[in-house]
């Protein structure tokens, strides 16, 4: 009999699922409030790298004068953007659309609840419910951000990510709020389009994650593109007035622009899906827990992307959701591996990281070994002006297998990709520096940071 399942969430981790289990043979229903694409191409992921994509385009105009090619630029219109927005979420949203239909996937178009661990109530915004049953669900629900109620968004002076959508206009000035990804992403496009951005930062810094060298040459060159920041107190209110936005830090100093955008952070989103009729835990902070096939402890309860806790990355999300996807089919699979999950900020200059980082190889009990080469030994980045940056390899001293890597320069989040699929392959640093890319190319990078003599620690 042909396996039934049904997978709540049509963003990246609900298609890649659904897509994963009709190929390996199922019989898939997707269900999602929104069509397919979900909140991440809908509301967030997609719109928010169409404005980071302008603002990378009118970046590259700074070099113009260097290439001969002059020093006019472009002037942002952020209606073409939205205008643009629209039509590659409708266009997205299309494609995988046809992709379900080839695939045979049934889209229910609502709001799902558990009704008891294989049941499942869908209830649309207009028209009568209807009832599921399924062999296996998973869920792909997403996440929704965080506002404390003092720093909510109007959607008119005060902005989230949802929406830059249906701006009509760039303001002069503007408060970001949130040091995370999408602050630090939101920060770099409203400066490259020419807006004064202040950037408002808690005591956890600036992309407290990720490499801290590495940030702090994304944060250095923010500062001299004049993105003025205020580190370590965070924001505390939001007011929104006839002439433009007050925040207030919690040290009571104030600053005012013409609007706010606030990015503090995201949850995962399990509101109205009736967790504990199926038996599970409902915890909004951590989201529901799963072991590496993306089981939940009702096995035949898989969860995938944000709703199973951080890091909350699209390319996370559709790993999972691959992988669930064929178990809950019962084809094979390979666990999800979590150290091979490249962590991307798509600034200009990129900061990306992979595995370990330096301090949590030494946490974890490593003698530590560091390969770094700066992108300005680089013959392509010269040639593109882009010799800001460097990569770094952290690998184990004694086998030299390589546990980690780190990096910030152009195009930095592929640069890890090689370094990725050493992770997941058990490589030594040595497999990576027998490898020469094309040259010149940025490609190149990785593999003679692999070549390069080893640096000290914490450089």
């Amino acid at each position: 009999m042909t396996t039934h399942i049904a997978v709540i969430g049509a963003g990246p981790a609900g298609v890649a699922a659904v897509n994963a289990a009709a190929e390996a043979g199922a019989r898939v229903t997707l269900i999602g409030a929104e069509p397919p694409g979900g909140r991440a191409g809908w509301h967030s992921l997609l719109p928010s790298k169409v404005l980071l994509t302008a603002a990378d385009s009118r970046g590259l105009t700074h070099h113009f004068q260097n290439l001969g090619l002059g020093s006019v630029g472009p002037n942002p219109d952020i209606e073409v953007m939205v205008q643009r927005i629209h039509a590659l979420s409708q266009a997205w949203s299309d494609r995988q659309s046809a992709d379900l239909t080839q695939r045979g996937v049934q889209f229910l178009k609502g709001a799902a609840a558990f009704q008891d661990s294989r049941h499942l109530r869908i209830t649309p915004a207009e028209g009568s419910s209807t009832d599921l049953e399924a062999d296996a669900i998973i869920i792909a629900s997403g996440s929704v951000p965080m506002f404390p109620p003092n720093l909510k968004p109007d959607g008119g002076r005060i902005i989230a990510p949802r929406f830059v959508g249906k701006m009509r206009h760039l303001p002069q000035s503007i408060i970001v709020v949130g040091g995370g990804v999408t602050g630090a992403e939101f920060a770099y496009a409203f400066n490259r389009l020419g807006v004064n951005v202040t950037w408002l930062v808690d005591e956890f810094g600036v992309l407290p994650p990720f490499d801290r060298e590495a940030v702090g040459v994304f944060t250095e060159t923010l500062s001299a593109r004049n993105v003025i920041r205020h580190e370590g107190v965070a924001a505390d209110t939001a007011v929104a007035g006839d002439d433009g936005v007050t925040v207030t830090l919690r040290d009571g100093r104030a600053v005012q622009a013409d609007m706010a955008f606030i990015a503090i952070g995201r949850r995962p989103d399990i509101a109205g899906l009736n967790l504990s009729a199926a038996g599970l835990p409902e915890d909004p902070r951590r989201g529901i827990v799963v072991d590496d096939y993306g089981r939940s402890s009702i096995p035949h309860i898989y969860a995938a992307g944000d709703v199973s806790g951080l890091p909350m990355t699209a390319n996370k999300a559709m790993a999972q959701g691959y992988i669930a996807g064929r178990h809950a089919a019962g084809a094979p699979v390979d666990p999800y591996q979590a150290d091979t999950t490249v962590e991307a900020v798509y600034t200009d200059p990129q900061v990306a990281q992979v595995g370990l980082s330096e301090s949590a190889a030494h946490e974890a009990g490593h003698s530590v070994r560091i390969r770094r080469l700066d992108y300005g030994a680089n013959l392509k980045a010269m040639l593109l002006n882009e010799t800001a940056g460097f990569v770094k390899l952290i690998a184990d001293a004694d086998d030299n297998r390589l546990l980690g890597a780190a990096a910030v320069g152009d195009h930095a989040t592929n640069m890890l990709t090689p370094a990725a699929l050493g992770i997941r392959l058990g490589a030594r640093v040595d497999d990576l520096a027998a490898l020469f890319a094309a040259h010149p190319g940025l490609g190149e990078l990785t593999f003679a940071a692999a070549r390069a003599a080893d640096s000290p620690a914490g450089s």
